[in-house]
């Protein structure tokens, strides 16, 4: 059993248009969530052996709290940047067969797609058609290796978005 998680870089600024697409920072709202995502995920028991994450700005910022509360092993990909499916399960399928949970972080509309994709049931995969910034992702694959992951396979496990998630914690 292997479980993948999705998750798209928190939001970023736009404030100033000189910027790179590439070197756009998170804005405010991006570093709140980006933080809530970290805290979500060491919570609710999603914590990745591994993590792949773009290396646009807005990407690694969204990584950083994970690393610092999990300590995974991140590595950065410039592949991922921009990335559609079919690069994005190439990246997967090289990820060690020791990693059971794999954390993914990158860009749509590569990663909405790859959702869709790996949805094994056709209603799963009409949810991720708004996949925001910091949307999240699990899915579970009955595989012993991760280059065995094939699209319509994937047992959805869970799909939040920060601002509802935060919005459900502050209920509580």
């Amino acid at each position: 059993m292997k479980r993948l998680c999705l998750l798209r870089h928190a939001k970023s600024d736009w404030s100033d248009t000189a910027l790179d697409d590439a070197a756009r920072p998170l804005n405010k709202r991006g570093r709140k969530a980006a933080d809530f995502m970290a805290d979500f995920i060491v919570k609710r028991g999603f914590k990745p052996d591994q993590v792949m994450c773009s290396t646009a700005k807005r990407a690694k910022a969204t990584c950083e709290p994970i690393a610092a509360k999990l300590g995974p092993c991140v590595s950065y990909h410039d592949d991922l940047y921009m990335a559609m499916p079919e690069e994005l399960i190439g990246a997967i399928q090289h990820a060690g067969d020791d990693t059971d949970t794999l954390l993914l972080i990158a860009h749509n509309p590569g990663l909405e797609l790859l959702a869709a994709l790996l949805a094994g049931h056709p209603d799963d995969a009409s949810k991720f058609e708004h996949f925001p910034t910091g949307a999240f992702v699990v899915f579970d694959f009955d595989i012993d290796n991760w280059r065995a992951i094939t699209p319509g396979t994937g047992a959805l496990v869970f799909y939040g978005k920060p601002r509802e998630l935060m919005a459900d914690e502050t209920e509580d």
